[in-house]
């Protein structure tokens, strides 16, 4: 059995790298884009794994119910993770919404 290994978040300081190396507002909104993308990617990757474990799981093919909690805690973190850029980025709307001009 292979065990898939854990793939490191991305730092805070590439974003941020990221970011000054980006002058215009277009790749600004690109990078926010591509964030966001990459997040609700990862969810969608990890719940195919664990409905591809759970299938697997109940057909007899496979007995590891380790693995199948671990994808299932990673799969529900991937999806807190969308959850809160999406209210981060409704707050941001809202507040500039608020603003005088």
């Amino acid at each position: 059995m292979f065990i898939e290994p854990i793939r490191p978040i991305n730092g805070i300081g590439e974003i941020s790298d990221l970011q000054k190396s980006s002058n215009s507002k277009d790749k600004n909104e690109l990078l926010f884009k591509s964030i966001f993308e990459e997040a609700l990617n990862n969810y969608v990757d990890a719940e195919a794994q664990v409905d591809e474990d759970i299938y697997k799981l109940s057909v007899g093919e496979s007995d590891d119910l380790h693995n199948l909690m671990i994808n299932t805690k990673k799969a529900e973190m991937s999806l807190d993770l969308v959850i809160q850029l999406r209210n981060k980025a409704l707050d941001a709307y809202n507040e500039i919404m608020r603003m005088g001009v």
